[in-house]
């Protein structure tokens, strides 16, 4: 049995007390436990595991910032930020301070979310054989898609074709089990941590196939299907085409293809239950959700009655990418809106804080569930890998852009470019997250608005401003950990 302490420069919190449950999103933190306690039975190793699961459900992660921090830091006036919190301004003027709460935030929740999946894999041999392969698969996919989130905010990207030996994230497979010299890591490369996440995703695609693969199986948690669909995100980050569509491709057919795509894209949000388009998603009720709190994504994207603080409204310049008629570029004007269940369109005229203002209403409703990755994005994703690679995995590109087009009563295309693959990619999926890796994978640049300390200066996909900073507290601790080039 292995036991572990918490160390301050990675972990700062408290080693929680879980209780059992079917769905993660139950899981309360109750009490403080001790470290010797958890992992000698069964219930404690599955309760660690359950506490992983609410760690990557917080608004530090896929509830708030894993949106919000990509799609400030990538913003090019798609939307303005009027909000009061220095930090997210200055995210969207693209010159982050090393000591902003929420960027250390981010950073301490993934590291704790791993710490946990490391002490749960360590010990495999007390979980019962009939569950040991559903509890490695789903820890293994935790570490995974935490070191995907911590490589792709604070790190410099990935690039086809060159050996990418600089600086990526602190690489922790293992327990911490005490405070030694190895607590207190160096970066390891960005090549080190992609192949990792490829490991963990690929040997966790393998031990969740047992399960279900469509909408809601193994409630909600890991499948092969969500394996699969970071996999394809992975793979494009890393400009492995064929492989990326082959993963895409994997995920669509399980899902039942082009019909499992909800009826509006406007269906696709603020839903209590499960859709037949939720690849992966974070469960939400009145009792487990990020509510109110100041990195909830509705906190910021929400302006209607008793609800959001109104901080990001849609410019017109993003309203203009839309032809007539497309659903997902409808606005609603009426004043007499309450919920977002009053807006049937993509848009909405903000009528609480801040009103007057266009606002999105993917984000519209504390309690409801978030799609992370949704199957329209894997559409997309094998179009555009396909194209990329020439082939035709599962469906010829122009075919699927067209599925999306035609969910969104967008007129049909007949020629294809990766500028338009783009431009659909910015139609379908803004705001939820994948502004910054889509910048830099169609190497693209943004402009630093005004107020700005850069304001004016256009920034390349690779600049280093568009690179989070590591907070300022671990490199206090840690003498091994060297800075972003751009806060040096």
């Amino acid at each position: 049995m292995k036991t572990k302490k918490i160390i301050p420069f990675l972990f700062v919190l408290a080693l929680l007390g879980f209780q059992s449950c079917e769905d993660f999103l139950d899981v309360q933190p109750q009490q403080s436990v001790s470290d010797e306690t958890v992992y000698t039975t069964h219930d404690g190793v599955v309760n660690a595991l359950n506490g992983a699961w609410e760690r990557i459900a917080g608004p530090q992660l896929f509830a708030g910032t894993s949106i919000f921090h990509s799609d400030l830091v990538a913003n090019n006036n798609d939307m303005n930020w009027i909000g009061t919190f220095i930090g997210y301004r200055e995210m969207n003027w693209k010159s982050m301070s090393t000591t902003d709460g929420t960027i250390a935030a981010k950073w301490i929740r993934a590291y704790h979310a791993i710490d946990l999946a490391n002490n749960v894999l360590a010990n495999l041999e007390i979980v019962r054989e009939a569950e040991r392969d559903r509890v490695e698969g789903e820890a293994l996919f935790i570490r995974g898609i935490m070191y995907l989130e911590l490589i792709r905010f604070y790190a410099h990207p990935f690039v086809k074709g060159e050996p990418n030996t600089h600086d990526g994230v602190p690489l922790i497979i293992t327990p911490t089990t005490g405070i030694t010299d190895d607590s207190y890591p160096s970066r390891a490369t960005v090549a080190a941590v992609y192949q990792q996440i490829l490991t963990d995703l690929n040997t966790a695609k393998e031990k969740l196939n047992h399960l279900g693969k469509g909408a809601g199986a193994n409630a909600g948690r890991a499948t092969s299907s969500t394996a699969a669909a970071f996999l394809a995100r992975v793979h494009m980050a890393m400009g492995e085409w064929q492989l990326a569509a082959q993963e895409a491709d994997y995920v669509i057919g399980n899902f039942g293809g082009y019909g499992a795509l909800n009826e509006t894209p406007r269906a696709a949000f603020n839903n209590d239950e499960y859709t037949s388009e939720d690849v992966f998603m974070i469960r939400q009720d009145a009792s487990s959700h990020a509510g109110q709190a100041n990195d909830g994504i509705a906190t910021f994207f929400a302006s209607l009655q008793g609800m959001g603080r109104g901080d990001v409204n849609i410019t017109s310049s993003h309203l203009e990418r839309y032809e007539a008629g497309d659903l997902r570029g409808g606005v609603t004007d009426n004043p007499d809106i309450v919920t977002i269940a009053d807006v049937p369109t993509m848009f909405y005229i903000g009528v609480g804080t801040d009103p007057g203002n266009v606002m999105s209403s993917k984000w519209g409703k504390y309690d409801a569930n978030i799609p992370v990755i949704r199957l329209a994005e894997m559409i997309l994703t094998r179009a555009e890998a396909n194209f990329r690679n020439g082939s035709s995995i599962g469906a010829a590109p122009l075919d699927d852009i067209n599925a999306v087009r035609e969910r969104a009563n967008a007129s049909e295309w007949t020629e294809l470019t990766l500028e338009l693959i783009y431009e659909e990619r910015v139609r379908e999926l803004c705001f939820e997250g994948q502004m910054l890796e889509d910048l830099r994978r169609f190497r693209k640049s943004t402009v630093a608005p005004t107020g700005s300390t850069h304001a004016g200066q256009t920034l390349e996909w690779n600049d280093g401003r568009l690179v989070l900073p590591i907070p300022q507290r671990e490199m206090d601790v840690n003498e091994n950990l060297t800075q972003n080039s751009a806060y040096l």
